[in-house]
């Protein structure tokens, strides 16, 4: 794996670093990780290889400087992940909609109810000083009558990779802003949480900065 110790600035108040990209530093990045997704056995990246196939944008050079960037160009956690997430992807959507893209459209054409709920929203035109993205979270929107949970998971989804459409926030990372205050005992789900995490740990290609947690209640004590 490349050493990017002294193109990355120092780190910033969250204690992350940032390299300079270079046309060097993404050639070379992008040739590690074809080297370390070929070290995972074939059985063990199916998903993968047949995005590859069905759609070829979605597992091409762009979409893999995603994941590097994740990982701070650290080429074997990059591949992991980027395996791990179709895996994942195929899991949530079903083979027959995991391939199409995350639009209202395609793969979230069932999902409308989740998503018009706003328990997660991507912030329009705000980011913090250097530029991550900011979603806002109100689990007191959650309406759990009126879809599955694992819809709000897919629902999270869209809204994290429309935020990935801007490199800044693929090369910065993201913030949560968390307002928990509003919400009552008979919609806090815990599984709905665990799932919501299992669905974003180590596989969405998201760089968490910071999760502020505004005004909790009692009920997260």
């Amino acid at each position: 794996t490349i050493l990017y110790t002294r193109m990355a600035a120092q780190p910033d108040a969250y204690g992350q670093t940032h390299p300079v990209e270079t046309p060097e530093v993404l050639k070379k990045g992008l040739k590690e990780l074809d080297e370390e997704i070929e070290k995972i056995p074939k059985d063990s990246r199916v998903n993968f290889e047949t995005a590859k196939i069905k759609c070829a944008n979605l597992t091409d050079d762009d979409a893999k400087l995603v994941f590097l960037r994740c990982e701070v160009f650290n080429a074997d956690l990059a591949a992991i992940r980027l395996v791990k997430y179709w895996d994942k992807r195929v899991e949530l959507f079903g083979e027959h909609k995991a391939f199409l893209p995350l639009t209202l459209d395609g793969a979230l054409k069932d999902d409308m109810i989740a998503l018009s709920c706003g328990y997660i929203r991507l912030l329009p035109n705000v980011t913090d000083h250097i530029g991550r993205a900011v979603f806002m979270v109100d689990p007191a929107l959650q309406q759990p009558s009126k879809y599955e949970r694992v819809s709000l998971v897919r629902s999270i989804w869209y809204v994290t990779h429309a935020a990935l459409e801007s490199v800044t926030a693929q090369q910065k990372g993201v913030v949560f802003l968390v307002y928990p205050h509003n919400v009552s005992k008979n919609i806090f789900d815990r599984v709905q949480i665990k799932m919501n995490m299992e669905s974003l740990k180590g596989l969405l290609p998201l760089r968490v900065a910071a999760v502020h947690i505004c005004k909790p209640t009692s009920i997260f004590s």
